[in-house]
Formats: C-alpha cells, structure tokens, sequence
C-alpha cells in the first residue's frame, strides 16, 4: 500500500510524524481527501474533524484549525489544537461548550471577547461531536 509521510506540529510542538494512506480534513470551503500523490497544495483548515488511516487503523482526531501544505511526497499540518477521539475528556468538553455558551448571552459585556467565546463553542462542540460518532 503506499503512504506519505504526515508531519503534525501544534503550538506546543512537533505531535506527530507517520507514514499514512489517507488523511481528511476540512477546510472553510471544501472537504480533502488526501492519498499519496495528491497534488502540491496549501490551505487554511477549519475547526473539524480529521480522520487519518495509518497502517489499515482509521484515527479520528478533532482538530483547532491551521494550515496544511500538501508536497509531492509529504503533507505537513501546523494545527492549532489537536486530540486524538480517546484523549477527549467529554465532560470536560460539555463544561466547556456550557461557559462558551455562557459568555456568548452576556456579549453585552465588554469584558467578553466574542470572537473567542464563539471560537472556543466550535471546538468543544467539535469535541463533543467526534466523541458521539466515535461511540456510534
């Protein structure tokens, strides 16, 4: 079967460096299916779920956002966030989309930052939603 290589960096660093089959990600306008020699690309991804098959596994991962560059034989992702279906604490994630949810009805506020309340909902119910289709 063959693979390209997956880099993966975060903020906080380098997360991830496999060979894989096939990568999806989403960005603001279209859905990416990515297979080894898929064309050069770069592009903006959206707060999504991402799924990466890896040695005939499938991973889901719920991912913050980024940006990925797509090469001849490598694509590389720089993320805002990621967390792998089972490194997501769900309760974390309602308490989470619940204060997102809370500082959204008081954006009458000025201490409340829309933007980033509205932001911090998308992930969580990123989260949340990879978790319910992970149990399914």
């Amino acid at each position: 079967m063959k693979t390209f290589v997956l880099d993966i960096f975060t903020p906080y660093g380098h997360y991830l460096k496999t060979n894989a089959s096939f990568l999806e990600v989403r960005s603001d306008k279209y859905l990416l299916g990515i297979l080894p020699g898929h064309a050069p690309l770069v592009s903006s991804l959206s707060i999504s779920k991402m799924v990466i098959e890896m040695e005939g596994h499938r991973y889901l991962y719920a991912i913050g956002g980024g940006v990925i560059k797509i090469d001849k034989e490598s694509v590389t992702l720089l993320l805002d966030s990621i967390e792998r279906s089972d490194e997501i604490d769900l309760k974390r994630a309602i308490e989470a989309q619940k204060r997102a949810k809370n500082r959204l009805g008081n954006i009458h506020d000025e201490s409340v930052d829309e933007k980033r309340a509205k932001l911090a909902l998308a992930r969580a119910l990123n989260r949340i939603r990879l978790i319910d289709k992970d149990i399914d």
